[in-house]
């Protein structure tokens, strides 16, 4: 049984557990800004995998406090972190389930990471005013990332090119989705379609957050096995193990079971289980490796170097992807056997037992809260168990090999 935080949002036992992924969805959505995910630097002096968590704040000293001006306020317990808060939703069983159309593209005008097929899909709905804004993920020199909104087809290269650290990229959402401030009433008139792209946790939220609340028009989904915090990154992984300066670095990657990452002059490669427990430990927890909850899901694996591959989802993903025409794609087949090979590595690298920790959560309250009952409803029966092996009779020889 896990210990109750009795009376406040079923969030506190999701960070108090460490299963928190920091997707910043309840960010976006409280009215109070109880739940925030803090983007300062993280204490790795006595835990490598140390990461930002979601704080919910429950006690505060604000005698007539404002709550429009005040950057945190206390929690008044409306549940709203509940229902998008993906932790508390559970993981798919079967990630392949929902894919309406496979292929290896790349953009015909673009160049990027693993054929700039994001970066292609997102300048193109700009263009055509399909979309009016794209949240991303752009780095600097020294690979500090921050979470940007683009406006402009121009600049959405800017965010091309994988980073590996992680920043709650939904907690952006939140000046678009309030509107009780005079300062966001301009920003919630002009972004009414909002494309997002994000690793499968973020996926994940903001699927959730257009379920409940609108406002998402496209959810592009990066296909993912863990990320890391930006100081791990760049003050133990890539100084420290692979040696390098990191303003010398143009490319990371995670390829064929190594940790690959270049220069202009050299490139360096360990074996992933080096870094993997380097990992923020909510990634650890994480069920999802293909972007499931996405309309599109892209990815390196399963296609060749230079080509991405593409798993449509939803009908909107579908709708989405036929505007684009600045994409070749490949006739070749994606290879899904090492696809669904990684995800069956993942889901049993960070196996734990998700399905008795919603129940427990869920079923804490009498009644059951209506979206709880509705949450419990979906949680996915364990799969069987593999056909046991056939044994051979003791004494029984092989067959000779003709």
């Amino acid at each position: 049984m896990y210990a109750p935080n009795v009376g406040l949002p079923k969030i506190a036992d999701v960070g108090e557990y460490n299963y928190c992924c920091s997707c910043g969805t309840c960010e976006a959505i409280c009215p109070m800004n109880a739940p925030i995910v803090r983007k300062d630097q993280v204490d790795i002096s006595k835990e490598k995998n140390n990461y930002n968590k979601m704080e919910l704040t429950t006690e505060v000293l604000f005698k007539n406090a404002n709550p429009i001006k005040e950057d945190v306020n206390p929690c008044v317990n409306c549940y709203s972190c509940e229902r998008i808060c993906p932790i508390l939703d559970g993981f798919p069983v079967d990630e392949f389930n929902n894919i309406r159309e496979m292929k290896a593209g790349k953009s015909k005008t673009l160049h990027g990471q693993d054929g700039a097929i994001v970066s292609q899909i997102l300048k193109s709905l700009l263009e055509q005013g399909e979309i009016d804004c794209a949240i991303g993920v752009v780095r600097n020199e020294k690979w500090e990332t921050k979470v940007v909104m683009f406006t402009s087809p121009e600049d959405v290269t800017k965010a091309s090119g994988t980073k590996y650290t992680y920043q709650p990229v939904l907690s952006s959402l939140r000046d678009i989705h309030r509107a009780f401030a005079d300062t966001y009433v301009q920003g919630l008139k002009k972004y009414k379609k909002v494309a997002l792209v994000g690793v499968p946790c973020q996926v994940h939220g903001a699927k959730l957050f257009r379920e409940n609340f609108g406002r998402i028009e496209l959810i592009i989904g990066l296909i993912c096995m863990e990320s890391f915090s930006e100081q791990i990154m760049l003050t133990e992984m890539v100084p420290k193990i692979m040696g390098l300066d990191i303003r010398d670095v143009k490319k990371m990657n995670f390829n064929k079971g190594k940790f690959i990452v270049e220069t202009d002059k050299e490139v360096k490669e360990v074996p992933i289980k080096v870094v993997a427990p380097l990992a923020r430990k909510g990634c650890h927890h994480c069920q999802d490796y293909t972007s499931y909850f996405a309309d599109i899901s892209v990815g390196s694996v399963g296609s060749d170097e230079g080509w991405s591959t593409v798993f449509v989802r939803t009908e909107t993903g579908e709708k989405y992807l036929n505007k684009i025409n600045d994409i070749e794609w490949s006739e070749k087949p994606i290879n899904l056997d090492i696809v669904k090979k990684l995800t069956d590595m993942k889901h049993k690298h960070n196996d734990w037992d998700w399905r008795n920790f919603l129940k427990d959560i869920w079923n804490r309250d009498t009644p059951v809260r209506p979206w709880g009952a509705e949450k419990l409803a979906n949680i996915p029966p364990l799969p069987p168990p593999p056909p046991p092996s056939a044994e051979k009779p003791a004494g029984e020889k092989p067959a000779a090999k003709v």
